[in-house]
């Protein structure tokens, strides 16, 4: 695709960073995979949409750090600011650990 001129990878689903494959036999991550997709020669923009703040691992945090071509757009979905509405929501964050997420990606990429 880089030698057709494409220059930027947008990695899309419904819960991308819950991502789980194999690459090249082995088990895989989404940060493994950005890093692996940074290494594709021509390839300037790397991004990926939908998140899901439970699943947002600290190793992708940590892949912001380490892959330039990673842009700073965080697709992060506030879905509630109550903690009572997100426990009726059924899901498994609260608003303190959302808020904290969002510390430590701006750590990372100010």
């Amino acid at each position: 695709m880089a030698d057709k001129g494409t220059r930027e990878i947008h990695l899309l689903g419904q819960n991308v960073n819950n991502f789980k494959g194999t690459l090249n036999g082995e088990k895989s991550t989404l940060s493994k995979l950005i890093e692996l997709t940074a290494k594709i020669e021509n390839i300037d923009r790397i991004r990926f949409t939908t998140s899901h703040p439970h699943e947002f691992k600290d190793d992708l945090v940590e892949v912001y750090d380490r892959v330039p071509e990673l842009v700073s757009h965080v697709h992060l979905p506030v879905q509630s600011g109550s903690d009572r509405i997100l426990k009726l929501m059924r899901r498994r964050y609260n608003v303190e650990k959302y808020l904290n997420l969002v510390d430590k990606i701006r750590v990372v990429r100010p």
